[in-house]
């Protein structure tokens, strides 16, 4: 057996308690009880850095149920790299699979909307710019991200860490388009509910196109007058935008 092969076998093993290498023998400690011991580090170290990247999920769903959920995930998708706060890409499409899940169709966009607003505090802070026209650039977040979610993961988070029952109790969760915009201010994140053509708009400038190309998305979700009324209103009069014209560009 090749290095890397002992190296994924052991892994496996670690996790699953399935197919340890026969190169393996029992010490002092059986094989069974140090991988346990290394089993919990490496499980618990897992949820933990969820726990802190989802803390909405985790309030929503209580202790017991988010550990469960949250080691079935690191079972089947264990960290790739040693920096644990950049753990979680997949979370959300796993919850919206396991089978526990499946009464709380919302947890998997409260999980995106956890993901994205610890990945926005994570993201350098400065701007991007983007070229409008000769003369007029566009300054965005330089982590700004577009999320499209049909449940009000927003509303959810707010009403939880409001202590409102009332308020939670009142959310509509009937499903339907609800694009949100995330980014960095200052050491915390931000967050603001935006029309489709405005979310497209800037998620197609954030994903590197150029301004047409942009417009153009976002008049795949509207009439164009009402697709650029957005844009002027949603995202060139949002907190976080800065339009830049003459010697400022």
């Amino acid at each position: 057996m090749r290095l890397h092969e002992l190296q994924h076998a052991f892994a496996r093993a670690v996790l699953t308690g399935e197919g340890l290498p026969p190169v393996f023998r029992a010490g002092p400690v059986p094989v069974e009880a140090a991988l346990r011991v290394h089993r919990n580090t490496v499980l618990g170290a897992g949820v933990n850095a969820l726990r802190l990247s989802c803390p909405t999920v985790d309030r929503l769903v209580g202790e017991a149920f988010f550990d469960q959920a949250a080691a079935a995930f690191v079972r089947s998708s264990p960290p790739r790299v040693a920096r644990l706060s950049a753990y979680g890409e997949g979370f959300a499409e796993f919850l919206a699979s396991h089978a526990p899940a499946a009464v709380l169709p919302y947890l998997p966009d409260v999980a995106r909307l956890d993901l994205a607003m610890d990945q926005a505090v994570r993201s350098p802070q400065g701007e991007r710019r983007f070229v409008l026209e000769a003369g007029v650039t566009l300054a965005l977040p330089a982590g700004l991200t577009a999320l499209w979610l049909d449940y009000p993961a927003d509303r959810i988070r707010n009403a939880l860490e409001a202590g409102d029952d009332a308020a939670l109790a009142a959310i509509d969760l009937t499903p339907r388009p609800r694009p949100l915009l995330v980014w960095r201010s200052g050491e915390a994140s931000a967050i603001a509910a935006v029309s489709a053509p405005a979310a497209a708009f800037a998620g197609a400038l954030m994903a590197g196109g150029a301004a047409d190309a942009a417009l153009t998305a976002a008049i795949f979700h509207a009439e164009p007058e009402e697709a650029l009324a957005a844009i002027q209103g949603e995202i060139f009069g949002g907190a976080f935008c800065r339009i830049l014209k003459g010697e400022q560009t």
